[in-house]
């Protein structure tokens, strides 16, 4: 039963992150307007959210990195669906996951945002702890 939750859960996330990639790979540029831009940047001196995250996002869509980070996406999903490769897309997206949480927490002010990307980060780390032991034996290749 606990290996079949999980492979459902893996699966799903799999799923997600397969959708969340191939939703980025078109460069949507977020609108920022003037007003956000002078009231924040110039008479704040500030990057403060939202100003500051939607920045940052647009510099990644521009330069082509959120493209890197959607073929990661995608590659990690596909890895979760295939039974033997679950644990490589696994942890191919804790470091993933891990750094949209933390944009969000650090540029980003909605809460759901964080709420959202926290719940999946902690999913995530519940999925991989089911192969503890495997990866113990590679860390300390006991």
């Amino acid at each position: 039963m606990k290996a079949t939750i999980h492979t459902i859960c893996t699966v799903i996330l799999g799923l997600f992150f397969i959708y969340k990639g191939i939703d980025k790979i078109p460069i949507k540029l977020k609108a920022i307007s003037q007003e956000d831009i002078i009231a924040t940047i110039v008479e704040k001196n500030s990057y403060e959210p939202p100003v500051g995250y939607k920045i940052t996002m647009n510099t990644m869509r521009q330069s082509g990195f959120i493209r890197v980070i959607s073929f990661f996406q995608i590659l990690a999903g596909v890895l979760m669906i295939i039974p033997k490769t679950r644990l490589v897309g696994l942890l191919t997206l804790v470091p993933i996951i891990l750094n949209i949480f933390l944009m969000h927490v650090f540029f980003d002010n909605r809460i759901e945002e964080n709420i959202l990307t926290g719940s999946i980060l902690i999913m995530n780390v519940v999925l991989c702890s089911y192969y503890y032991k495997r990866i113990q034996l590679i860390i300390l290749g006991d």
